[in-house]
This record gives structure tokens, C-alpha cells and sequence, in this order.
């Protein structure tokens, strides 16, 4: 098991986010459910802030890494996820047997166009237990490796 590296040479940028999303979604429940704050929410009819003229189809609340952690290793990312979620796999269970999309992402953008992040395996551990899909969305860098 390798140490975490706050200075990932490979990425450009990470971060993870616990969403839950329905057409019917009650952002207070979830909350109340889950015992922790959203880092953001989003109603339905929002306009989308990366496709300008387009709305939100459906609510939303998320918890976000991304203004809480700024390290390029995503398990830093993922700790941070986890330290507010971990123990939570009933709840969750819960907002899954409504029909919810509740998933677990990690973005990763590569700082050269190869390598990925790494995983733990305490973490990959604690996140079956929640019983969530967990995925990456991962951007390749058109540059070329820098020379050492």
C-alpha cells in the first residue's frame, strides 16, 4: 500500500461527490436521513451552469470534495467522502429502495494523458459497505509526459 501524495504527479485535478438525485426528491429529507449537510443542491428548472440556456431536470444534493480538500490524490478526496458518510449504508440502502440515483463519483483529469489514481484498500473497503455504485470520470490530457 503506497502513502497518499497531496502532489499526485499524474493528475491535474480530482475531486468526489456523494449525489442523489429523483424527480421527486426531498433535499431536507435527505439531509435528515443522512445527518450530514449537502455541500450544494440543485431544484429542478436551475439552469445548469455548464450548458448555458439548458435547466436542471431534476432536484439534486450533493456532497462535494472539491471546495474541502486540495490535495491531487482522490483518497484524500475519498477520506474526506467517507469521514461524513461512513456508517450511513442503511440509509443510503434506503434512498436506493425509492428508485433514487445515488452514486459515489471521482473526477480525475490526468496531468499528461496517462496513469490514474490509486485506490486504498481500507477505503474500497468502507465504500462497498455503503452499498453505492462508485465510478470515475476521468479526463486524458492531450500533452505529452514532461521530461524528468
Amino acid at each position: 500500500m503506497s502513502a497518499f501524495d497531496p502532489d499526485y504527479a499524474s493528475c491535474a485535478y480530482t475531486h468526489v461527490w456523494l449525489r442523489v438525485m429523483h424527480e421527486s426528491l426531498d433535499l431536507d429529507e435527505v439531509t435528515n436521513l443522512l445527518g450530514v449537510e449537502p455541500t450544494s443542491t440543485q431544484a429542478a428548472g436551475d439552469l445548469a451552469t455548464l450548458k448555458p440556456g439548458r435547466k436542471r431536470r431534476q432536484p439534486g444534493w450533493f456532497l462535494d470534495s472539491r471546495e474541502h480538500v486540495s490535495s491531487l490524490d482522490s483518497r484524500h478526496h475519498v477520506q474526506w467522502l467517507l469521514e461524513r458518510i461512513s456508517g450511513r449504508g442503511p440509509a443510503l440502502a434506503e434512498l436506493l429502495s425509492r428508485g433514487y440515483l445515488v452514486d459515489i463519483c471521482c473526477r480525475w483529469d490526468s496531468s499528461w494523458g496517462n496513469g490514474g489514481p490509486t485506490m486504498d484498500p481500507s477505503q474500497m473497503t468502507q465504500l462497498g459497505q455503503l452499498g453505492v455504485d462508485f465510478w470515475f470520470d476521468v479526463y486524458l490530457a492531450q500533452d505529452q509526459e514532461p521530461e524528468a
